[in-house]
Formats: C-alpha cells, sequence, structure tokens
C-alpha cells in the first residue's frame, strides 16, 4: 500500500513521528503548495494525517493544510487522521479509516479537560499511543489493535481511549 505522511512540523507532536520512523512512505513535513499536495494524495493509496487540528481539519503552517477542498480526494483513500477533533471532520465527510476525537497530548489540555495529569502522565500516553498506532497501523481492525496496545493505569488513557474511532 502506497502511503503518503501530511505531519506538519510542531515540536508539540513530534512524539507521533514514531509512527513512521523507520517506514519507507513519502512523508510532508513542511510547508507546501496545495496543488503539490493535491498531486501526492492523488497517488498514494492511504493518507496519514497527523498533528493539530480543528472540525474543519489539519492544521500546519498557519493555514489548514487539510480542509473541505480535499475532501473529494480523501474519500478514495484510507485514511489515519489523527487530531483534535478529527471524528467531526471525518463523519461530516463521510471518510473511511481510523480516526480520533479530542485527544489530550498537552498538559494545557489535559486542564482545560479537568483531567488529573502531569507532564510525566502526558509523555507516557503520547508514547504508548504513538507506539500502539505504528504496531497497529496495517492491522485490519485498527481500531481493536490500538485500544488493546494503548493500554495502562491513567486518566489521560482512559480519557483518549474513548475518542478513537474507526469507520
Amino acid at each position: 500500500m502506497k502511503t503518503l505522511v501530511i505531519h506538519p512540523k510542531d515540536t508539540s507532536t513530534d512524539f507521533l513521528s514514531i509512527i513512521y520512523s523507520d517506514k519507507n512512505w513519502t512523508v510532508i513535513n513542511t510547508n507546501t503548495s496545495k496543488k503539490f499536495l493535491k498531486e501526492q494524495i492523488k497517488s498514494h493509496d492511504r493518507i496519514i494525517m497527523l498533528g493539530h487540528g480543528t472540525h474543519c481539519g489539519l492544521l500546519g503552517f498557519d493555514r489548514f493544510v487539510i480542509d473541505s477542498t480535499l475532501v473529494y480526494l480523501l474519500r478514495e483513500k484510507d485514511c489515519v487522521c489523527i487530531w483534535c477533533n478529527a471524528d467531526l471532520f471525518v463523519q461530516k465527510y463521510k471518510l473511511k479509516g481510523f480516526y480520533t476525537g479530542m485527544i489530550i497530548s498537552e498538559f494545557e489540555e489535559a486542564m482545560y479537560f479537568t483531567v488529573s495529569a502531569d507532564d510525566n502522565d502526558i509523555d507516557f500516553s503520547n508514547s504508548l499511543f504513538a507506539n500502539a498506532i505504528k504496531e497497529s497501523i496495517d492491522n485490519s481492525d485498527m481500531l481493536t489493535n490500538v485500544k488493546k496496545l494503548y493500554d495502562g493505569v491513567s486518566p489521560v488513557i482512559t480519557y483518549n481511549k474513548k475518542n478513537l474511532y474507526q469507520s
């Protein structure tokens, strides 16, 4: 399966790079034109989108890198959408694949959602989550496999596991 990773450079989501670190996949992590991005999406079977986002899409480079204008291309692909509130985007546009709702990956998010955690809890959760994705990415039931591997006694993990989906 020809895989494209779209992961705008951001120190707060660097932990996700473990997912593709030893893979021979195409990676876009710097600012690129919409035309180039469309060409890359068209030429790949699976699109993995990682980072920060909203219900409107994946953010990067002070703009939406993935938004409604690319949905017509993404509908034909196997998608992995890992950003906060990707669930709202995926469900609205009826994309298929693995995706996340609100995911706590920073201390400020834990505080905002009143989830008891310190930096060590967040770091542990982030590492375990990224490794669970890495180990499950080629599994046909990615959701079940991720939930099995992303397990531990942690309010952050408990919160995040409730926000993992597959369509």
